[in-house]
């Protein structure tokens, strides 16, 4: 890891950088299909060369797609807010990274300094379009539902087999407009999380070890956690519609943390018993398109919090 100054040398990694990030992009914008499986990767770029050459080149890297950008599309606005957000996430995870913080805290402070980045700028375009945070988030979840909307279409253009029945995705849709901050939140931990095992690796090559982060299958969500699970639980049952907004989105969000303890679960005894790739592999391809194996690693998070099922206190002696 390098300093803050650029050296000349730099200047080819700052420019690979940016083509890296636009390329990424640029394939959001022609193939929204592809979008689920691409925009995870758009914070890696930045996250990378953040820490390779400085914060200096992570921040030109930054600007200069965010200036691109502006002068490309013609919404200008939500384009700055959706792409900008997640390469201010790169940037923020390295910085976090470079102070060698553990992961939770990690990923705490990144989602705390790009949301208020965010904020800060909501305020600035609303204060400049003449219209309160109420409007102004109207308009952001409509251009989110057209946008879903349309990607829905595609697919069903794609797959016309599949016999895709338009009202069911308007259902289905309104039941993602309700549920956006959940869906927001684990999307939004799934990619800090992923980003910060792929960078663990690429560092990993280079001889660079990280050692707050050694051990990611150690990981356990605190144990509060459970208190919050049992009270979104009794919410969700009370006969107040917003109440149990509320409180389904906490739990969709809370489920999907232990769900990742369950994985750290999965993944420790993988290594444990030296299991070869390709049943990791399959293993994980397979958690993804079976829920009832989904909702058996949540299970397993959930209740490592009583059975310790790695016995890490006992290998801590």
């Amino acid at each position: 890891m390098t300093g803050t100054h650029i050296q000349p040398a730099a200047v080819k990694d700052i420019l690979l950088g940016i083509f890296l990030c636009m390329l990424i992009i640029l394939i959001m914008h022609i193939l929204p299909v592809m979008d689920l499986f691409v925009w995870i990767f758009l914070p890696l770029p930045v996250l990378f060369y953040r820490l390779k050459v400085g914060r200096h080149a992570g921040g030109i890297i930054i600007a200069v797609c965010i200036t691109v950008l502006a002068v490309l599309t013609g919404n200008i606005a939500f384009n700055l807010l959706y792409f900008g957000f997640f390469l201010m996430t790169g940037f923020f995870l390295g910085e976090y990274i470079e102070k060698l913080y553990g992961i939770e805290k990690i990923m705490i402070y990144t989602f705390l300094a790009v949301s208020g980045i965010a904020i800060v700028f909501l305020l600035v375009y609303a204060g400049f379009q003449n219209m309160d945070m109420g409007n102004l988030i109207s308009t952001f979840i409509k251009d989110y539902k057209t946008y879903s909307m349309q990607i829905f279409s595609q697919t069903a253009q794609l797959y016309p087999q599949m016999e895709i029945d338009v009202k069911q995705l308007e259902r289905v849709n309104s039941f993602f407009i309700l549920m956006i901050p959940a869906i927001f939140m684990n999307a939004y931990i799934t990619m800090m999380w992923l980003n910060i095992v792929y960078i663990k690796r690429l560092l990993s090559k280079k001889g660079i070890t990280l050692t707050t982060l050694e051990n990611l299958n150690h990981w356990k969500a605190p144990d509060f956690l459970i208190v919050c699970v049992i009270a979104a639980g009794f919410l969700l049952f009370l006969p107040i519609h917003a109440l149990q907004i509320f409180s389904g989105n906490c739990l969709f969000v809370l489920m999907f943390i232990y769900f990742l303890q369950g994985i750290s679960v999965v993944s420790f005894f993988f290594d444990k018993k030296s299991a070869p790739f390709v049943l990791r592999f399959f293993f994980y391809v397979f958690i993804t398109i079976q829920p009832l194996l989904m909702f058996l690693v949540i299970g397993f998070g959930l209740f490592d919090n009583w059975f310790n099922f790695r016995k890490l206190d006992m290998a801590a002696r």
